[in-house]
C-alpha cells in the first residue's frame, strides 16, 4: 500500500472525489486489488461502516455500491441467493465478495471509522496501478 497526499496527486484526488464527492481528508491509500478479492458488504457496526464505489477511469464516473448490506439481515435474510458470477460471490451467510476488478476500473473504499470519516483507499487492477503512480512508487 502506498499513502498518497491528495494535494500532490490530482489523478488519485479526482478518483476519490468521483467516488465520494464530499470526501475532505488530505490523503488516501492506493494498492493493487487483491487476487483473493474484496468483501464489499456495507453495514454499521460499532460506529463504523465501509462504503464502496467503482470508478471507470476513462470517464471518471462512479457506479455506487449498496450502502446497506449486512450479511444476514440485508443479504441472506432478504433472500439474495448464494452464487457466483464473473465478478461477485455471495456465500451461504451473505458475505458479498468482489472477486475481480476489470482493467480500467478502480474500487474505492471510504466511509466512517469510530464515528469519524475514514481515509479512502483505492484498489486498482495491477496494470492500472502502473499508470496511476510513477515507476519508483510502484516498486514499494
Amino acid at each position: 500500500m502506498v499513502d498518497i497526499k491528495l494535494a500532490s496527486d490530482r489523478t488519485i484526488k479526482a478518483i476519490v472525489l468521483a467516488a465520494f464527492p464530499s470526501y475532505r481528508k488530505r490523503s488516501a491509500g492506493l494498492s493493487t486489488f487483491a487476487s483473493s478479492g474484496q468483501n464489499i458488504n456495507s453495514y454499521w457496526d460499532g460506529g463504523s461502516r465501509d462504503e464502496y464505489a467503482i470508478v471507470d477511469l476513462s470517464t471518471m464516473t462512479k457506479a455506487p455500491m449498496p450502502t446497506v448490506g449486512h450479511p444476514y439481515f440485508e443479504v441472506k435474510g432478504a433472500g439474495v441467493p448464494t452464487g457466483e458470477d464473473q465478478y461477485v460471490i455471495v456465500d451461504h451467510v451473505g458475505n458479498v465478495t468482489l472477486k475481480s476488478l476489470p482493467q480500467g476500473y478502480v474500487l474505492v473504499r471510504a466511509g466512517t471509522f469510530c464515528g469519524k470519516p475514514s481515509t479512502a483507499h483505492v484498489y486498482a487492477h495491477a496494470s492500472d496501478l502502473t499508470k496511476l503512480l510513477p515507476a519508483a512508487e510502484v516498486t514499494r
